[in-house]
Order: structure tokens, then C-alpha cells, then sequence
């Protein structure tokens, strides 16, 4: 690869914190298919405890982007169920273990 070709693909390359790829993957998927969701602990307004949601709330709603409870077991059963009926929830987590 010639080093003009190396720089126009650097350039064309954006650099991206994990944080800011997951909140870039969520919005083109919500954006893509309505029926993408996101759950958990202060992934509403707040965007997040790690602000991988911030924006979401303001941009798909309350009914898309879903504050629950600190509680992992109904979060994860809110979305087997929510996918048993053809949603695509993302249950976020804020740690583990």
C-alpha cells in the first residue's frame, strides 16, 4: 500500500472509545429497526451510568429507552420477555460479579 493510500484510509478512520462505539451501535440499530430497545438502571435521562446511552431518551422516547429497578434478574426477565414477543431489548448492566 503506498503511503497516499495509507493516509486517505487513516483519515477516513474514526476513532471511537468503546463507550462511544456502544452508544454509536445502539443508535444505528434503534434508528434501523423500531423495534430495538434498551433496559436497565439509569439508561434513561441520565444516559447511563457510563453515558453509553446518552441521547437515546431524547431522540427514541420512554417507551425505547426504559429505566428499571437496580434489579438484574428483572431486567434480564423483562427481556426474555420482551424478545419472546418480538421486541430486541439490550439489557444493560452496570457491572458483574
Amino acid at each position: 500500500m503506498s503511503s497516499a493510500t495509507a493516509t486517505e484510509a487513516e483519515s477516513a478512520t474514526e476513532r471511537l472509545t468503546l463507550v462511544e462505539g456502544v452508544r454509536e451501535g445502539l443508535h444505528t440499530e434503534m434508528a434501523r429497526d423500531d423495534r430495538v430497545m434498551v433496559l436497565g438502571e439509569d439508561v434513561g435521562k441520565n444516559g447511563g451510568v457510563f453515558r453509553a446511552t446518552e441521547g437515546l431518551f431524547e431522540e427514541f422516547g420512554e417507551e425505547r429507552v426504559v429505566d428499571t429497578p437496580l434489579a438484574e434478574s428483572g431486567i434480564v426477565g423483562s427481556s426474555i420477555g420482551l424478545a419472546l414477543s418480538g421486541m430486541k431489548p439490550v439489557a444493560e448492566m452496570q457491572f458483574m460479579g
